[in-house]
């Protein structure tokens, strides 16, 4: 059997993608929460039939237009009919990533509806809870122990 040894690079990729990875997903859990508390259903999140407003529809597509690159979203303004061959392929390309997004948000709104998805407050709570727990056990630690264990307390004390 080979042994293969990652090599300083590929550790240090790995890391940083399964970084950006986490921060995506906290990011998403965010964007779900925020959207439910603003009352928004999976529903709202499809393409509205003729004669209803697309105001929110609308809104939310632009806020994921929002996240793409000034150059993508330039490509984005421009008239198709104006465009080459290749630009029009990219444009089409960016088209459907913005529509996936949108399934996605309904898809994780679904699953926030379902009650699959923890509560914020509740989320935060738990780690709240964790990180006492970790404090009380460690030791050497470079900040005011007591000072932050109270901190910790009093903000768990605070969520319902």
């Amino acid at each position: 059997m080979n042994v293969v040894k990652l090599s300083t690079a590929s550790i240090n990729a790995i890391g940083a993608w399964s970084g950006q990875s986490v921060k995506a997903d906290m990011s998403k859990v965010k964007v779900v929460d925020s959207l439910h508390a603003d009352g928004v259903t999976p529903a709202m999140l499809l393409s509205p039939k003729k004669g209803e407003s697309s105001v929110l529809f609308d809104g939310v597509k632009a806020s994921i237009v929002t996240g793409f690159t000034a150059t993508v979203q330039a490509l984005l303004k421009k008239d198709t009919k104006t465009l080459s061959p290749s630009q029009k392929t990219d444009k089409r390309h960016w088209q459907q990533q913005i529509g996936s997004k949108m399934k996605d948000l309904r898809n994780a709104l679904s699953t926030r509806a379902r009650g699959n998805v923890t509560l914020f407050e509740v989320r935060l709570k738990r780690d709240l809870a964790k990180y006492i727990a970790q404090i009380e056990k460690g030791e050497a630690f470079e900040f005011p122990v007591v000072e932050m264990l109270k901190h910790l307390k009093s903000a768990s004390v605070l969520i319902k």
